[in-house]
């Protein structure tokens, strides 16, 4: 994709940048801009990555703006961002609620946007990342955005009527998962196991399960049922979470925060 900059590195954008060190994208083809004068010395300092200290000079320099700044900065950056694009350049957009009709009217001029809404993941690589294009942007262009962005993780085209839908799932679901483990910790703690070992059994259950579901390629469900013997200690456990209507709970968490992300979209 040749030269990129990152508008914006706080957590996201320090981890994108990370990321595409680590996918062997040469130094001097990443720069940044960061309006925080602490965090562009540490950037600049701990990655060696050479800071632009104006927006319009860095969109000059680059063929692919990423822009990671908080939602509530898109109007006071994105018309000097619009002002050194040009049809050579792919704008790609990572803030939360801003769709792309949104950027387009912020700019003021028409440009080539791609959407992204990575999870909180990215920071290992191991990432969930909802890619939409804007309908000026090429397949191909889509391609190698999808293939320089999937070192960040699991990278999937979704249309931008589904974005919302993503940042409920592959953003806020972690949360909910988070809430899970931590019950499971809990509950070895409340049967009478050290909290510790209580934790790593229960990251290694998490590890273990999503390893063998990747590795045999099997549903969920029919490993559930690999594990669950009639009349044994698996049914019961499972009876008391049907009982409270575990599935639906979750299902209904993960409705609420798609139309609050909905809600939130500008």
């Amino acid at each position: 994709m040749g030269k990129v900059g990152i508008v914006g590195v706080g957590n996201m954008g320090e981890s994108i940048l990370k990321a595409l060190l680590k996918s062997r994208i040469k130094k001097d083809d990443l720069c940044f801009a960061e309006a925080k004068k602490e965090k562009a010395l540490s950037i600049g300092k701990t990655y060696g990555i050479r800071q632009v200290k104006k927006i319009a000079e860095l969109t000059k320099q680059s063929d692919l703006v990423v822009v990671a700044v908080k939602p509530q900065d898109a109007s006071k950056i994105l018309p000097d961002i619009a002002s050194s694009m040009d049809d050579s350049k792919i704008l790609v957009s990572i803030m939360a609620g801003i769709t792309i009709s949104n950027i387009l009217s912020l700019s003021g001029r028409p440009l080539k946007i791609v959407r992204m809404m990575p999870n909180i993941a990215v920071k290992v690589n191991q990432g969930v990342i909802g890619i939409a294009a804007g309908t000026d942007v090429a397949g191909e262009d889509v391609a190698r955005i999808k293939a320089l962005f999937s070192c960040l993780g699991l990278t999937i085209e979704l249309g931008e009527e589904l974005m919302d839908a993503e940042t409920s799932l592959g953003g806020s679901s972690p949360a909910f998962f988070l809430l899970f483990l931590e019950a499971m910790i809990d509950a070895g703690v409340k049967i009478g196991i050290p909290r510790d070992k209580s934790k790593a059994i229960s990251m290694q259950v998490i590890k273990g399960t999503v390893a063998m579901l990747e590795e045999e390629q099997i549903h969920p469900a029919l490993m559930r049922e690999m594990i669950t013997s009639p009349g044994g200690t698996t049914i019961s456990g499972l009876a008391a979470l049907e009982d409270r209507a575990f599935r639906g709970i979750v299902i209904e968490a993960i409705e609420r925060a798609c139309q609050r992300a909905r809600e939130l979209s500008l």
